[in-house]
């Protein structure tokens, strides 16, 4: 089958349109420093590389040829700029950002310009800069400090791995005479191979980074329906989730599963002597403590306001007492730093769990392990108390 050049060369142009419209969609609205504006110009100046390219019908074939090929490495630049925004990383001194960014740009145009009349060399030097760009944007894909999972991204290293070896391959024919120019057939299949990686390209890079931006909603989305936004830590809705399987997983398994239910005592006092946001720091402060002695697999989560409910899998009353008399004490020696003043805080546990049969509930826990934390409150606060039976 032979595929028609002029007729894959106006499919990519289209669909580098069509995407740079679709993405400024998306973006419209947000500020124009974010990573989908970057991502929307970077698919616009794909789209410009392509329609240059197609004036080359009409207008001489030199200025087609150098601006098609400055409007790639700046589509490329733009996309190392958006990758980078969205994982919010500096690209670094002014210097390594006018290497990597700008630099493409300017050496582009001087490189073709001066292999304008040399067809081999010019394929081959433009090939290893589009390369050495996409080299960069690979390696921000790779980046070891960012978050590694994410299908978008899987999507991006395909689309980007595919393109850089389309060049690499195109250098290496262009290299060892394969390619020369002279020979239409021989010009025509491998421009519609570049065409078919291009189109390929366009759309996977576009769905690529398109659903990555939908992937960090999804998780901001999650954060915000699970976490306590004051503390990091579970909300009441996801440490109650969590009970209930463990609830669930002890009884099956005849294990040992304690809850602690703590308060944080005469905290009105807090608030009112120093202010909300001295008792917002204050909660802060607990509740690192609190993370900072717990096993990996406890579970810890702000029941509201300034209650907290610690989940203990496979831990019996008697080790969840020891646990819960050690928190208390870490939170009596952890005053909080609010300006000049240290605010000495204390809290009241109350202890429930031990083997878990079939009568028990995740309520039933909670249950009991509150009403042994008012009892502690009761019986002075800053102790704690077990419930009974």
């Amino acid at each position: 089958m032979t595929l028609d050049v002029p007729t894959l060369f106006v499919v990519v142009t289209v669909l580098a349109v069509l995407m740079a419209g679709w993405v400024s969609l998306m973006a419209w609205g947000q500020p124009f420093g974010d990573a989908l504006w970057a991502w929307a110009l970077a698919l616009g100046a794909y789209a410009l590389s392509h329609i240059i390219f197609g004036l080359g019908q009409i207008l001489p074939a030199g200025p087609s040829i150098i601006g098609g090929n400055t409007a790639y490495a700046l589509s490329l630049s733009l996309m190392l700029v958006a990758l980078r925004r969205f994982q919010g990383v500096s690209l670094g001194s002014p210097s390594m950002l006018v290497a990597v960014l700008l630099l493409p740009v300017v050496i582009v145009p001087l490189l073709y310009a001066l292999l304008l009349n040399e067809y081999r060399p010019r394929v081959v030097a433009g090939s290893l800069v589009f390369s050495l760009q996409i080299g960069f944007i690979l390696h921000a894909l790779l980046d070891s400090r960012q978050p590694r999972e994410g299908r978008g991204r899987y999507i991006l290293l395909v689309a980007f791995g595919a393109s850089l070896a389309s060049l690499l391959l195109r250098a290496l024919a262009a290299g060892l005479g394969w390619l020369d120019g002279t020979d239409p057939l021989v010009t025509n299949r491998w421009l519609a191979m570049v065409f078919m990686v291009a189109m390929c390209s366009v759309i996977s890079i576009t769905v690529g980074f398109v659903y990555m931006t939908m992937e960090r909603a999804e998780r901001r989305n999650y954060e915000l329906a699970m976490k306590d936004m004051l503390t990091g830590l579970a909300n009441r809705r996801a440490i109650s989730d969590q009970l209930h399987i463990a609830v669930a997983r002890a009884q099956r398994q005849g294990q040992f599963l304690s809850v602690l239910m703590l308060d944080i005592d005469h905290f009105k006092r807090v608030n009112d002597g120093y202010g909300h946001q001295a008792g917002d720091m204050v909660l802060r402060g607990v509740a690192q403590t609190l993370q900072s002695r717990l096993r990996g697999q406890d579970q810890i989560g702000r029941f509201g306001g300034e209650e907290f409910l610690i989940m203990l899998p496979d831990t019996s009353r008697e080790g969840a007492l020891t646990l819960a008399e050690a928190l208390r004490a870490a939170v009596e020696a952890a005053p909080t730093q609010w300006g000049a003043h240290s605010i000495a805080v204390t809290i009241s546990i109350g202890v429930a769990g031990g083997l878990i049969t079939g009568a028990e509930t995740s309520d039933s826990l909670v249950g009991a392990a509150d009403v042994a934390m008012y009892q502690a409150k009761q019986a002075g606060r800053n102790r704690v108390m077990a419930a009974e039976g």
